[in-house]
């Protein structure tokens, strides 16, 4: 009999500190840090809810930069409603399938923001460029997935590549994940706006 063992990785997430200092270029969505929702926030009603709280955050920054619709629409000001509300439809993972429940929550609010999947490294700095937050599913084995948003790119002249992302961990928006290609993630979506 073969037994296979899976083992599982860390997700490779990188501070700033830990990057060189000099030789890039970067774009990069202003972000307030105080206003980025981290599972932590919400672990009382809710479990492996990444997806969640990128849903979350995707509406908060959106809000911020003033995108799509949701200025006009109802979403509230209470984070802790607008969580319940998100999780209703989102609910725990971990979540493969977050495109429908995340296109289901915006449309419940009658918003007609959708998210759309991409694939390459330019369509993720375009989105980037118009203030547009990217969701990326993570892997780091089997069964552990994690939804992270991405919130900047950072290319060092050498050739390495640097997504800058909010972990939904922390409220830190100086990490990073380095980019090798499709291989990075196994899942991208943009917020689009009709």
């Amino acid at each position: 009999m073969i037994k296979i063992r899976l083992k599982n990785r860390p997700y490779g997430f990188i501070y700033a500190e830990s990057l060189p200092k000099e030789g890039f270029t970067e774009i990069k969505i202003p972000v307030a840090a105080e206003r980025v929702a981290i599972t932590g926030d919400y672990f009382e009603i809710a479990d492996n809810h990444c997806a969640a709280i990128c849903t979350m955050n995707t509406l908060l920054l959106l809000r911020q930069h003033q995108k799509g619709d949701v200025r006009k629409h109802r979403f509230g000001n209470d984070y802790l409603q607008i969580f319940k509300n998100i999780h209703k439809i989102v609910g725990n993972g971990p979540i493969v399938f977050y495109k429908p429940k995340f296109n289901r929550f915006f449309k419940s609010k009658g918003s007609k923001v959708r998210v759309a999947p991409i694939s390459q490294l330019g369509e993720i700095e375009s989105a980037i460029r118009e203030r547009t937050p990217v969701s990326l599913l993570v892997n780091a084995g089997i069964t552990h997935w994690h939804w992270i948003l991405v919130i900047g790119v950072r290319k060092y002249i050498n050739g390495d590549i640097y997504l800058n992302i909010l972990d939904g961990w922390n409220k830190r928006t100086d990490r990073y994940l380095k980019y090798t290609g499709r291989d990075t993630f196994i899942r991208a979506l943009k917020p689009v706006y009709r």
